[in-house]
């Protein structure tokens, strides 16, 4: 008997060295576990600590760690990872200032993004104005070289009359009304010149105000890239323990995170690429359908 129980301590002591070796993430699971499972190389997790305040329940949690055990799973055709709420790895969601500086962030950028929307619409309508004014231009210089041409001949027919002795009585009343008409269309074109104008300034105010909305949308930006620059990864951590996570400002900026965190747990250290789950500032990686670099399976190969 004593010697049976020496052969098994002694095989479990090899296979925890073959898997301290071989698969270094299992030293991160309990002994009682690795006894149950000793052909198991999977990480086991679980959901410990969840603030209310970041408006997740438990169940959105779990699929959102599922989801970013995937990308492991996904880019390597190997499943690194199992949720088991008994586990040693615990995954805590910790509200501090960095969530109150990341609703922060989320909440000016909304603000910009609506201003550079009201810009959109405010550009719209002064092209609109613009090509009104246009098209009104056109119409007004027709109607004065119109005009100009009613007038011409007017006078012309005055300077003939002049000449040959004067007007004749029966001629009074027919003269009188040709003055009176182009003395009319005269008014008529100074009234739509005079509304012209007014377009004009209207369309020079709503220029203004566009230039200034766009130079406070910039000092918006300018101050916006200022305060929050690209995030850093010690917005989550992994202590051997632990996975806690203290900001996040989507589903997807968490999902990639606890990804992040996953990699460590597996072993892996930061990599100098900038698209890399494993760099470490989230800035220039795509969160949504994010896949595997390869400078990722690199560190996971190069851990062994």
């Amino acid at each position: 008997m004593r010697l049976f129980l020496l052969g098994a301590i002694i095989v479990f002591a090899i296979l925890l060295i073959y898997q301290n070796i071989q698969h270094p993430h299992t030293r991160h699971n309990t002994a009682l576990d690795r006894l149950q499972h000793p052909l198991d190389t999977r990480l086991r997790y679980r959901i410990a600590e969840l603030d209310p305040r970041f408006g997740l329940g438990q169940a959105d949690l779990l699929r959102i760690s599922q989801e970013a055990t995937d990308i492991w799973k996904h880019g390597t055709g190997q499943d690194y990872f199992v949720y088991d709420p008994k586990a040693k790895l615990a995954i805590h969601l910790i509200y501090d200032q960095r969530q109150d500086e990341s609703n922060q962030r989320r909440q000016q950028l909304s603000e910009i993004e609506q201003r550079q929307q009201h810009w959109n619409e405010q550009s719209q309508q002064v092209q609109m104005l613009k090509q009104q004014i246009d098209d009104k231009n056109s119409q007004l210089a027709a109607k004065k070289m119109q005009f100009e041409q009613q007038l011409a001949q007017y006078n012309q027919q005055v300077q003939q009359i002049n000449q040959s002795g004067g007007l004749h009585p029966s001629q009074h009343e027919v003269f009188a009304a040709k003055k009176q008409d182009i003395q009319q269309h005269m008014w008529n074109l100074e009234h739509e010149i005079a509304q012209f104008n007014q377009q004009i300034d209207q369309l020079n105010q709503q220029v203004d105000a566009l230039n200034q909305l766009n130079q406070d949308i910039d000092v918006s930006i300018q101050q916006y890239n200022i305060r929050f620059q690209p995030r850093l990864f010690d917005k989550g951590s992994f202590d051997g323990r632990a996975i806690r996570i203290y900001e996040f400002q989507s589903e997807d900026d968490l999902r990639l995170t606890l990804a992040h965190e996953f990699g460590h747990a597996l072993g892996l250290q930061h990599h100098n690429d900038p698209h890399a789950l494993m760099y470490p500032m989230l800035k220039d990686q795509q969160l949504k359908n994010f896949q595997l670099r390869p400078a990722d399976i690199d560190l996971l190969h190069a851990r062994h």
